[in-house]
C-alpha cells in the first residue's frame, strides 16, 4: 500500500510539472509557476522544480525570488545548474563575492564548465583582480577557444590594463570571423591610434562609420530634417574649411561635423582622425 500512495503522488507531482513545461513552452509563465508550485506541495524536495520555477522569476526581474529557489535547488542537489544560476543572480546586483562563491561551487561539479570561468572571469574583472580575471578568461578559452564572448572579454581587459599590443592581437582575430562588427572597428581603431599606427586607425574608423547602423539612422533622421537652405549652409561651410591649407584640429573637427551631417560619415570619421592627430602634434611640439 505505500508503494501504491508513493508511486501516485510520484505520477501527481509529474504530471505537474509536465504541465508546467508546457505552459513555459507557451510563455504563460504565470500558469507554469502556479503549476510548479503544486508540484512542491506534493514533493517539496522535487529538485526541477525549483530551478525551473528560479528560472522564471529571474526572466520576471525578480532577483530575490530566483535566489530563494536556487538556494532551495542547491541545498537538494549539489548541481552545477543551481550554484551558477545563483552566480548569475548575484552578479546582476553586484554582490561579485557571492557571485565567485557560487561559480566556485558550480566548478567543483564540472571543471571543464564554459560558462562559469566565463563569468568568473567578468566577476574578478568588476572587482579590478585583473590576473584572476585573466586567468579564468584562458581558462574558458581552452575549452572554447572560437567563443567571441571569451576573445571579446580578453582583448577588452588587456585594453583596461594598457597592454594593448595584445589587445590587438585578439581584436584582429575576432575581425577576421566578424569584419563587419562596428564595436570591434572603433576599438581596433583606438588600439592602432594608441600604438602609433594612424593610417590603421583612420581606415578602422571609416570602416566602424559605413557599418554603425546607429550613424546611418541617424544621418537618416537629420536628413529629412534639413531644408534645402540649411543643407546649402552645410556645404559653403564645409568648403570653406576643405580650401583652408592650415587646419587647426579645431577646424578638423569642424570639417568631421559638417561632412557627416552632408551625408559622409565615413570621411567624416577620417577628419576626425585628422583632428586627433593634429592634436598630438600639438602636444608633441609644446
Amino acid at each position: 500500500m505505500i508503494n501504491i500512495e508513493k508511486n501516485r503522488k510520484s505520477q501527481a507531482r509529474n504530471a505537474f510539472f509536465e504541465q508546467a513545461l508546457r505552459e513555459e513552452k507557451n510563455k504563460d509563465f504565470k500558469k507554469a509557476l502556479h503549476m510548479y508550485k503544486l508540484s512542491l506541495k506534493i514533493d517539496i524536495n522535487f529538485f526541477d522544480s525549483w530551478l525551473n520555477s528560479g528560472a522564471i522569476y529571474s526572466r520576471m526581474g525578480k532577483n530575490n525570488k530566483a535566489i530563494t529557489c536556487y538556494k532551495k535547488a542547491a541545498s537538494i542537489k549539489k548541481d552545477k545548474r543551481a550554484y551558477y544560476n545563483l552566480a548569475v543572480e548575484f552578479f546582476r546586483v553586484d554582490k561579485f563575492k557571492e557571485t565567485e562563491e557560487n561559480l566556485m561551487e558550480s566548478l567543483k561539479q564540472d571543471d571543464s564548465f564554459f560558462q562559469a570561468y566565463l563569468l568568473l572571469g567578468y566577476s574578478y574583472g568588476k572587482t579590478g583582480e585583473h590576473e584572476k580575471s585573466e586567468e579564468a578568461i584562458k581558462k574558458a578559452l581552452k575549452i572554447n577557444p572560437q567563443s567571441k564572448p571569451a576573445l571579446t572579454a580578453l582583448s577588452l581587459l588587456y585594453y583596461h590594463t594598457n597592454r594593448y599590443n595584445l589587445s590587438l592581437k585578439y581584436v584582429e582575430r575576432l575581425l577576421k570571423n566578424s569584419p563587419e562588427d562596428s564595436v570591434l572597428q572603433k576599438l581596433y581603431g583606438k588600439l592602432n591610434l594608441e600604438n602609433g599606427n594612424l593610417t590603421e586607425s583612420i581606415e578602422a574608423f571609416k570602416k566602424s562609420a559605413e557599418n554603425d547602423t546607429t550613424i546611418k539612422k541617424l544621418y537618416e533622421t537629420l536628413e529629412k530634417e534639413q531644408t534645402e537652405r540649411q543643407k546649402q549652409k552645410i556645404i559653403v561651410k564645409k568648403r570653406f574649411y576643405e580650401k583652408k591649407s592650415q587646419k587647426t584640429s579645431k577646424d578638423w573637427l569642424d570639417l568631421s561635423l559638417l561632412t557627416f551631417f552632408s551625408g559622409e560619415p565615413s570621411k567624416a570619421m577620417e577628419y576626425l582622425s585628422r583632428a586627433q592627430q593634429s592634436k598630438m602634434l600639438n602636444k608633441s611640439l609644446n
